[in-house]
């Protein structure tokens, strides 16, 4: 008993020391080789300098290793055919291999002075932390650092030799990673370990120190266990319901004979996340999944200056088209205002707690991401909370949000069991939204994978239900959980009709970015009905096309009838269309027998007009933008970005429009793009890509 308690206040003050080495100012250097240097975890060269462009062998990504993580100095012994005791990284690798992080080649060589890559190093720091598995290597591993954080920033490539501020990033991220887990330096215990787990260890041929064996069918989770893949293992098969709708194409269309382009515009996000799951768990992406404008807009872009007493901005460029040289594109952003001060809530979580939400990234995800959403709201909000499963309930009456005990244990105390009354739950959300209804937001959060079984289970029907709610002026948000029986198309048409956003919350850090980062515009709509309706100049444009928003085109007539629905615009939100644009040289007329056609001449490209009402309103507001016809051939890291965005979704949508676009042709525009990227989304995308990439390829 002595020497448990020893170990356990051993165990103690090691943590606590090591929690105090990487508090949170010590991350805030300009770069990753400065804070390790800061810490004295990395040293310079003799002309003082950090060198954080030079490449890192596997013995210096040992010391390294040594200096950052505690690990145990043990006197057993290794031996390398090229590696002698009077080196100079000896006992660094030593610590390493003896603690289970670094192994050599099958061939008996260590490889001292061997460049480390990008995946082999990532790879390494994952059996450090004690996350991660060892198969598919290395999609699993990299998807697993992606998905914890562990990769953010490192602007590095699979394949590629990695320098000592890419592997200080990886460092710095896997440092500040245990930290908030309270996690100490993990060691792998080779005696006696399995085939399988020598497999995760033994590096596989080609390239050292990362190898990890790959002849498993799925990826294992992580911590937050986004990725899994769930398989009937008695029978080797992958069940999957899953449900989306295909949209055919938008195609280009004649100046002269179509100059109004009408659509409404589209804050989901649900798209990008879902495809990350794709990606990190090496999946087909089904067809139907990706919707371009989702994967558009999960990214912020510039703030449009948002003039006084109007709700928000819009910005327009216009560059040449990356996939079709010979083309323009026009690139059209409305930025929401960010309000200071936000009106009072009440929010019913309605939450499904059937059978289907039983796996871990379903309802115990739920539960987590609503209580980081309930540390956000404030003494004027409140809560109620509704569920069903094969019948409803209400688990909550409303109640303030400070009361986050009582709240939270309502949430912790929900069980998965039994089918799926969703149309019940709805209309019961309804009631209770109704009943505690207050000048302010009156909002539904709707939690669920969308696999309704019990009553109205229909698409249409539950469409023409929310058209009904949706009259009493609560809003319905969507957020989807889960994979294998996961209802995009449902949840996408829930969202729409019940005037709310759609996001998949994958994983915590999703959740996150949702309820915690992006509150306000996922909670507070400041524009509702918002339509765009672009004009384009016979003389300047010989036909043009909608770069995705299939199932958001709207009828001209549409647009001035304020009886006609469309999306919303949420608090600080961004919503970008493009436009591919064929010029004209001006001599192309109409072919019309009973219409003529006669241009004014003017300089302008284009004429963007937005309609949208006031979220109380029933009266829609017009603004009108002209757009000069004057390409940009240098444009903006947003323009270059959300561009590689959307030629993404057209590779993966194998649009018939595509012209030259290549995952390769990706990367590098969204390289040039990606800018400061304070939160880190856009090198996740380019990471996103190299992985989908590496995929396909291997």
């Amino acid at each position: 008993m002595k020497r448990v308690l020893c170990v356990l206040l051993a165990g103690s003050i090691l943590l606590s020391m090591y929690l105090v080495a990487v508090s949170a100012d010590d991350f805030s250097g300009t770069t990753a080789v400065e804070i390790l240097s800061e810490k004295e975890i990395l040293k310079g060269f003799d002309d003082g300098m950090l060198h954080g462009e030079e490449k890192l062998t596997r013995a210096q990504f040992a010391r390294i290793l040594c200096q950052a993580f505690e690990v145990e100095t043990v006197e057993e012994k290794i031996g390398f055919d090229d590696l002698e005791k009077s080196h100079w990284a000896y006992e660094d690798i030593k610590k390493a291999v003896n603690a289970g992080w670094l192994y050599g080649y099958d061939s008996g060589n260590f490889g001292p002075d061997d460049n480390i890559t990008y995946e082999q190093a990532v790879a390494i720091v994952l059996r450090v932390i004690g996350i991660g598995n060892g198969y598919n290597y290395p999609v699993s591993h990299l998807a697993a650092a992606i998905d914890e954080g562990i990769c953010d920033n490192v602007n590095a490539f699979i394949g590629q030799e990695i320098t000592r501020e890419q592997a200080a990033r990886i460092i710095v991220n896997s440092m500040e990673y245990m930290a908030e887990n309270s996690l100490l330096p993990h060691t792998v215990v080779k005696d006696g370990a399995p085939e399988e787990e020598r497999a995760f260890s033994v590096m596989s041929g080609g390239g050292g120190g990362g190898g990890l064996g790959s002849n498993s069918k799925s990826a294992m989770p992580t911590a937050s266990g986004s990725y899994a893949m769930s398989y009937d293992m008695a029978h080797d098969t992958y069940f999957n319901t899953e449900e989306y709708t295909s949209n055919e194409e938008n195609v280009f269309k004649n100046t002269y004979t179509s100059p109004l382009s009408t659509f409404s515009i589209d804050a989901d996000t649900a798209s990008y996340s879902n495809l990350r799951r794709f990606i990190m768990s090496a999946q087909k992406i089904p067809s139907g999944s990706i919707r371009s404008e989702e994967l558009i807009n999960y990214f912020d872009y510039a703030d449009a200056s948002v003039n006084k007493g109007e709700v928000f901005g819009v910005k327009t460029e216009v560059g040449i088209c990356p996939w079709n040289k010979e083309n323009k594109l026009a690139m059209i952003t409305v930025n929401g205002e960010e309000l200071t001060e936000y009106m009072p809530s009440n929010l019913v979580f309605l939450i499904d707690t059937s059978g289907s939400m039983y796996s871990s990234n379903k309802l115990p995800l739920v539960k987590k991401a609503l209580g980081m959403l309930l540390k956000k709201l404030s003494e004027n909000d409140m809560i109620s909370i509704v569920t069903y499963a094969s019948g409803t309930r209400v688990a909550l009456e409303p109640t303030p949000a400070t009361e986050s005990e009582k709240i939270l244990g309502v949430i912790d105390g929900l069980q998965a069991g039994g089918g799926t009354a969703g149309a019940s739950g709805i209309n019961l959300a309804y009631d209770m939204a109704e009943k505690a209804k207050i000048d302010g937001n009156n909002r539904i959060i709707l939690c669920t994978d969308g696999d309704f079984n019990v009553g109205i289970s229909s698409t249409g029907d539950l469409e023409k239900l929310i058209e009904e709610k949706r009259q009493t002026g609560i809003y319905l948000s969507v957020l989807g959980f889960g994979m294998g029986n996961y209802k995009d198309n449902r949840m996408e048409v829930l969202a729409d009709k019940g005037n709310g956003n759609y996001a998949y919350i994958d994983n915590l850090r999703e959740a996150k970015k949702v309820l915690v980062d992006e509150m306000p515009r996922t909670l507070y709509t400041i524009a509702k009905d918002v339509k765009i309706q672009v004009e384009f100049n016979p003389l300047k444009v010989k036909s043009y096309r909608l770069v995705g928003y299939e199932n958001r085109v709207l009828n001209n007539e549409d647009f001035e009838n304020d009886a006609k629905d469309a999306g919303e615009l949420g608090c600080g939100a961004t919503v970008t269309a493009f436009y591919e644009i064929v010029p004209s040289d001006g001599t192309e007329k109409a072919d019309l027998k009973y219409q003529s056609v006669t241009p004014t001449g003017e300089s302008e490209l284009m004429n963007v007009k937005i309609r949208y009402k006031l979220p109380d309103g029933e009266e829609s507001i017009l603004r009108e933008y002209p757009v000069a016809d004057e390409v940009t051939y240098e444009t903006g890291e947003d323009f270059k970005f959300a561009s590689a965005v959307a030629e993404l979704g057209m590779i993966l949508n194998d649009s018939e429009f595509k012209g030259s676009a290549t995952l390769d042709s990706v990367i590098e525009l969204a390289v040039s793009g990606k800018g400061k990227d304070e939160f880190g989304l856009r090198s996740e995308f380019i990471q996103l890509v190299d992985l989908y990439r590496y995929s396909i390829d291997n």
